[in-house]
């Protein structure tokens, strides 16, 4: 939903745009003098030219204050490891593509190269924050990574767009847009097809991807426009975990996995025994109506879904299954349907918003075992040497011999159900002051019916959960001057409990689970500055986190014997960015943040929380040549053998160790012309190289209880040495 009052951007690509000739234009992420709280924005300009087109949202963002991303594969070549925003990690914040938010319903993660390339997305905003009470979703708790797609263009056009690069990574890329048409009331329409694959930088991380995009605007008179969009994914690829240090110094900091040969058929690294295949589609449609007398209607009818089969955790069979090769075959698979709306009125005095957000999904989720020996990779094992038939301890008799679930570690079905509404209203003061308060209601419900649960006891269990909260914000702007803003806000975010936190305990302790929803209240103060020549933002922000989720001791058969929350922990900072125009097409970049998080009870820092992250960088536009060299900087943080209860002294960690602080280099160089006439109306080539400096990073990941274990048990996520992109685009 943009701002009232502003206009709608159309998100058009052009391969040759016009030279960026100011700081607002250059700038790779930047913010809006109407920023109501932290946010940086990244364009469709700085994508399109200073992103390699193999790229996912995690790897575009990644250049924004107080983010961090971890990618072990190459640019979007695998899923993003760590995708933090002020340290907290994927799962703890929203990602929305046009409003509406996406992802797992189990533990509201998401995929990075799942849903939509670099290539489909129009812009980015980070919003550092909960947002205002409109802002919809089951994360709000740390803020919101809002997609937007990129819009047909409005003359037609065939731009097929061939890239190459390092690992033998290629890409084509085909789009083909209508332009405006006529007959139709200005129609207009986008199609694209992407097809992409790697040998990747990880030995055997291979990943083969292939997109197909429509989007459609119709006008229907002169204050209506339907949208239709639907993006289908389809990929595969080989799938290594971290990696000890021992295994760097014996196969290379690239490894991942073995050659499926002979010799390693009983190796746990095989190829062959680590792989996924994944479908997912997102399809919408959505009406934007102007009403009389003031009103607008915004609403999306839609639907997303998401099917992986994942080969993992092989082991060397023992007993009757002696020197043969076992492994389980992982299954994820949902569909999700919901609509959003909101209803508008702006006038002089202010502007009122409100509206519902409904979200349905069913997700059937299940693992089972396979003997590769005697059954290949997917036909579940009934012999006698499957993975997991012992009957349950708890005696459910769809684990017994020919039942169900005899061969099948958790088999389940979990339906999510949310429900949120919202109203606000942005009081203008005066033409410089306004202020805005809102509250929004949600409640999230999950119907439970497990054949098997994901416990070791593998009983049956069919259950219910339900919560509900009002989350309260109210923000306050002030235009100091027509260049130079300020705001405050104070807002509550939510995460809603995970489906593991909920019900994953023996059934005679499902009683004993004290578990809330994870709550943040947020106070955030900030100023937006804006010229030509140079434009900044600076804020502070101090975040009050409640109902930290932990797990109880475990029973005999090694589950929890129930979950529970802590205090929390407190979360403050201060972040910055701004971009000065030197002259002669030439910027000059950089952003910073300070960060810190603290445990309430234990005053142990929290885990995975860069203690500072910068970027420094120059940009270049003119005469038809472009580019831009970055430097992103990630400060080192803790990692902990274990987090039990951290309002214990301790927090039941026996060991921590922090992670390797590091800087990493992007060089982006390209030039584009236009043709006056002719079928060939512009061509762009741009080179783009990451790591510039070849530097050897290695992000400490998970420790073992004992430090004499580091070198075989500490695990870590190697990022690639220097490797380069070569990409034309040709417009017809």
């Amino acid at each position: 939903m943009s701002p009232a009052g502003e206009p709608v951007l159309r998100l058009q690509e052009f391969e040759v745009a016009a030279p960026r000739g100011s700081a607002l234009t250059a700038a790779p992420t930047d913010s809006k003098l109407s920023a109501r709280l932290p946010t940086s924005i990244l364009s469709l300009q700085y994508i399109a030219n200073n992103v390699v087109p193999t790229a996912d949202y995690a790897t575009i963002v990644n250049i924004a204050p107080s983010v961090a991303n971890v990618e072990t594969n190459g640019p979007g070549l695998s899923e993003a490891k760590h995708t933090t925003i002020r340290g907290i990690d994927d799962g703890g914040y929203n990602v929305t593509f046009d409003g509406i938010p996406f992802g797992d319903y189990n533990s509201y993660s998401h995929h990075t190269t799942s849903y939509f390339p670099a290539k489909l997305i129009g812009q980015v905003v980070v919003e550092r924050g909960p947002g205002a009470a409109s802002n919809i979703g089951i994360a709000t708790f740390g803020g919101t990574l809002a997609l937007s797609s990129k819009d047909p263009r409005t003359e037609m056009s065939f731009v097929p767009t061939p890239s190459y690069g390092s690992w033998n990574t290629q890409l084509y890329h085909f789009e083909v847009n209508s332009g405006l048409l006529p007959s139709l009331t200005g129609a207009s329409a986008l199609a694209s097809y992407q097809r992409m694959s790697t040998d990747g930088y990880r030995t055997n991380a291979d990943m083969k991807r292939d997109t197909y995009y429509v989007k459609y605007l119709q006008p229907i008179g002169k204050a209506t426009t339907v949208t239709v969009l639907s993006s289908v994914n389809k990929i595969s690829f080989g799938n290594p975990g971290t990696i000890n240090q021992l295994q760097i110094d014996t196969f290379g900091r690239n490894f991942g996995l073995k050659d499926n040969i002979a010799a390693n058929h009983l190796d746990l690294l095989n190829r062959a025994y680590n792989y996924q295949d994944k479908t997912a589609d997102f399809e919408y449609i959505g009406i934007d109506s102007q009403l009389s007398d003031g009103w607008k209607l915004e609403n999306k009818v839609y639907t997303y879904s998401y099917d992986n089969v994942s080969h993992e955790k092989p082991k060397v069979g023992s007993g009757a299954a002696a020197g043969q090769m076992l492994g389980s075959v992982k299954g994820n698979e949902y569909r999700t349907y919901g609509d959003t709306f909101a209803l508008i009125h702006d006038d002089a005095v202010g502007t009122f918003k409100t509206g519902l957000w409904y979200d349905t999904t069913t997700n059937h989720r299940y693992t089972y075992g396979v003997n590769y020996d005697t059954t290949g990779a997917d036909a579940i094992d009934l012999t006698a040497t499957a993975l997991y038939k012992a009957a349950a301890p708890g005696g459910n008799p769809a684990t017994l011999p020919g039942a169900a679930g005899y061969d099948y570690k958790y088999l389940l079905v979990d339906k999510d159900t949310t429900f949120q509404a919202f109203a606000e209203y942005l009081w203008k003061i005066t033409p410089q002051f306004d202020v805005d308060a809102g509250v929004s209601y949600q409640r999230f419900g999950r119907d439970f019916n497990a054949t098997v649960n994901q416990t070791a006891g593998r009983q049956a269990l069919v259950a219910t959960r339900s919560d509900s909260k009002a989350l309260p914000s109210v923000s306050a702007h002030y235009n100091i001057t027509k260049d130079w803003s300020a705001y405050a806000q104070w807002a509550q975010g939510i995460m809603a409990l995970s489906e593991g936190n909920s019900f994953y305990v023996d059934n005679a302790n499902l009683g004993a689970i004290n578990i809330k929803p994870q709550l943040s209240t947020n106070y955030q103060v900030g100023t937006v500055y804006q010229q030509d020549r140079f434009n900044a933002d600076i804020d502070v922000y101090y975040v009050d986190f409640k109902n930290y989720a932990y797990s109880g001791p475990a029973d005999a058969s090694g589950d929890p014997t129930y979950y529970g929350v802590a205090r929390g922990a407190y979360y403050q900072g201060v972040e910055a960015e701004g971009t000065y125009f030197l002259g002669y097409g030439v910027s000059a970049y950089a952003n910073g943040s300070i960060n810190r998080a603290v445990f309430k009870g234990s005053k142990l820092d929290v885990p995975t929380v860069p203690k500072s992250t910068a970027a420094l960088g120059i940009v270049y536009d003119g005469n038809g040549f472009f580019g831009s060299l970055t430097e992103k900087y990630v400060g080192s943080w803790t990692v902990y053998n274990t987090i039990t209860n951290p309002d214990l002294p301790g927090a039941g960690a026996s060991r921590s160790a922090n992670s390797q602080s590091y800087w990493i280099g992007d060089l982006s160089l390209g030039y584009g012309q236009k043709f006056s006439s002719g079928f060939f109306r512009s061509f762009k080539v741009r080179l783009q190289v990451s790591n510039v400096f070849n530097q050897k990073v290695q992000v400490l990941d998970g420790i073992d209880a004992s430090a004499a274990n580091a070198y075989t048990k500490d695990v870590f996520n190697v990022l690639p040495e220097r490797n380069y992109f070569l990409t034309l685009a040709l417009e017809f």
